[in-house]
């Protein structure tokens, strides 16, 4: 048996076994789910492609966005926006200098 075919033998051994432990831990999580339901709690299994963030139903999905407003720090508006949460990192808040903008990509348009 030549290298290609013995890396073959593997890749097939590995996935089944992937699939088995996959199966078993899926049985695991649908009983405890199960219970949880039965203790009256409404919870689902949802397979998804990495971490999802925690939060309340209501504020599930919800993004924040700056408003269309000038910052209240610079009293400029920049594309794209900003607004005060830009200027968390700074020491003493002060309006942004044109080198700022620069490195932050934003450009000033008021």
């Amino acid at each position: 048996m030549d290298t290609l075919a013995k890396l073959r033998a593997l890749d097939e051994q590995r996935s089944k076994i992937v699939e088995e432990a996959k199966t078993e831990a899926l049985q695991e999580v649908h009983k405890a789910i199960a219970a949880l339901n039965a203790l009256g709690f409404h919870y689902t299994l949802k397979e998804g492609s990495g971490a999802q963030r925690v939060g309340s139903p209501k504020t599930e999905g919800v993004k924040r966005q700056s408003k269309d407003v000038p910052c209240p720090i610079c009293h400029f508006k920049t594309n794209p926006l900003h607004d005060g949460r830009a200027h968390r990192k700074q020491q003493t808040k002060k309006p942004f200098t044109a080198a700022e903008l620069t490195e932050k990509g934003l450009e000033k348009v008021d």
